[in-house]
């Protein structure tokens, strides 16, 4: 078929367009690794996708079906209903008041992540800094409205991603650490959103919202928190979330989503109103989640991993000192799926993130499936990436550049620094409803996170703050490439001696540490 001027029309059609190139979904890449892991005599475990498995919670599957007769167009905005619920469950589990028309529903997180960039008006030229290892979606948002990713302080971010509790590392940043970012981007004009979404699954560690008053200093201007109810309250399925901060820019958001169309339907809505104003459930999912936790994390221990961070949210951060695809796929032959840490940057390049979100029946077969894993390989410390290898063919050196200069290189045995057989500590873990940790800093270390974890004085050692790491400005330079450098959170050391002081609480806000919303 020819166009008028006698060219094909699908090529007049494509010359008008500016293609994204987007990296290759992940998860397809572990299809063949999903075969292998199915063909073990024991059945398939499946780690490797923060999916919920179990129920949705009773209160919300009624408020779900009482508003099922909703033949209208729902609410871009919301109910009234449910914007207060969100303003509630802030103030109550995370210390945080915002005004109910500051709260705007969004169609599961990962929509509003993918797209925030283009909706806050970035384009080409903007820059965009997002956390590694990490989320890919911080990274695709950015390209899709293409601007350029960036792992630290650079020249022309419009936008700075925090991700606390972290996906994949399950790292939560202090309070110091986001007040330092706060500061960076107060001081030029930048917006900062963070993502929140694994902040009522605390285990050594409490994270902190960015609305909080001891990072924000009581204003909200410039600030974005995104919250989402897939993981505590199983609701992945109804694509339920919110966005809340800066009044200005929710009303920005609000406007350009209405002409989108971008709209919760109004049975999710009464759903999400029931979610949010229940905590009873997700203290009962928490119980489920720690009980998976404390056996993945033996069994893994007793295999030779050493789990890292992990102390927030969905996930272990595991390693035993090889390539993540060759972890991948000795996990597979005993028929567990774990997700690579290649998937989520350069830093992740010897570990895998194990999820928490298999049945317990599944879960209690580990340990024996553990006992059968094969040996890791002898290699050093190697790049994990693409293109993937084949199920039972892992990479090998020849096959895979140098770490970056940012790795202090092996230790004894070829292994990275710190890495080796560890268990996670023991003893009384934090309540949802009761204090466990201190709220302004990580847990105190222990024999199972890792030489990376220990903290200072101040509470906590930033993995870059020491001889052989690039300083911030070195890091943003080479931050044109995704995994170079060391992980983003490493530059914020040097922000947090500028801007790491407390600021001043605006009156009537509370003086009091965030709760402890474990």
């Amino acid at each position: 078929m020819s166009g008028p001027t006698g060219a094909p029309t699908s090529s007049r059609l494509a010359s008008g367009r500016a293609r994204v190139r987007l990296p290759d979904f992940p998860w397809d890449l572990l299809a063949q690794y999903k075969e292998k892991a199915a063909q073990h005599p024991y059945g398939l475990v499946d780690l490797s996708v923060g999916t919920p498995v179990d129920p949705v919670p009773a209160v919300v599957q009624h408020a779900l079906a009482a508003a099922a007769d909703s033949p209208g167009y729902p609410l871009t905005w919301g109910t009234p209903e449910l914007r207060d619920a969100a303003a509630g469950w802030l103030a109550r589990r995370l210390g945080v008041l915002v005004d109910p028309s500051a709260v705007l529903p969004v169609i599961g997180t990962k929509e509003l992540v993918a797209h925030l960039p283009s909706q806050l008006g970035l384009g080409p030229g903007g820059r965009v800094w997002v956390p590694t290892p990490a989320y890919p979606t911080y990274e695709v948002g950015a390209l899709l409205a293409h601007c350029e990713p960036v792992y630290g302080p650079a020249d022309g971010v419009g936008l700075v991603w925090l991700n606390s509790p972290s996906n994949p590392t399950g790292r939560c940043l202090t309070v110091d650490e986001m007040r330092a970012v706060v500061g960076w981007a107060r001081e030029r004009g930048v917006i900062v959103a963070s993502d929140e979404c694994y902040i009522e699954l605390g285990w050594e560690a409490r994270a902190v919202s960015v609305l909080h008053p001891d990072v924000c200093g009581g204003s909200h201007e410039g600030l974005l928190a995104v919250h989402s109810l897939s993981k505590r309250s199983n609701l992945a399925g109804y694509r339920a979330g919110f966005v809340t901060g800066d009044p200005a820019l929710v009303r920005e958001l609000l406007e350009l989503r209405k002409h989108s169309g971008l709209m919760i339907p109004g049975p999710v809505q009464a759903a999400m109103t029931a979610a949010l104003a229940d905590d009873m459930h997700v203290a009962d999912q928490r119980a489920r989640y720690a009980n998976r936790r404390a056996v993945l994390a033996a069994a893994l221990a007793v295999a030779g991993f050493t789990i890292e961070n992990s102390e927030a949210g969905l996930y272990l951060w595991a390693t035993r000192g090889e390539d993540s695809w060759a972890t991948v796929d000795a996990l597979a032959s005993v028929g567990v799926l774990v997700a690579p840490g290649a998937f989520y940057g350069e830093a992740g390049r010897q570990h895998v993130r194990v999820a928490l979100t298999a049945p317990d029946a599944q879960v209690a077969t580990v340990p024996e499936r553990m006992a059968m894993l094969p040996p890791p390989g002898p290699s050093g410390p190697r790049t994990g990436g693409y293109p993937v290898p084949a199920a039972g063919q892992a990479p090998t050196a020849g096959q895979r550049p140098d770490p970056p200069v940012a790795y202090g290189g092996p230790g004894p045995g070829g292994q990275p620094p710190g890495y080796g057989p560890g268990v996670p500590r023991t003893g009384g873990q934090p309540g949802y409803d009761h204090p466990g940790q201190p709220g302004h800093g990580h847990a105190q270390g222990g024999p199972w996170m890792g030489a990376g974890s220990a903290p200072s004085a101040q509470g906590h050692t930033p993995h870059g703050a020491g001889p052989g790491h690039p300083s911030a400005q070195e890091a943003g330079r080479r931050a044109g490439q995704r995994g170079q450098g060391p992980p983003v959170f490493d530059n914020i050391a040097g922000l947090a001696d500028t801007y790491g002081a407390a600021p001043a609480a605006e009156a009537g806000w509370p003086a009091e540490p965030p709760p402890d919303i474990r």
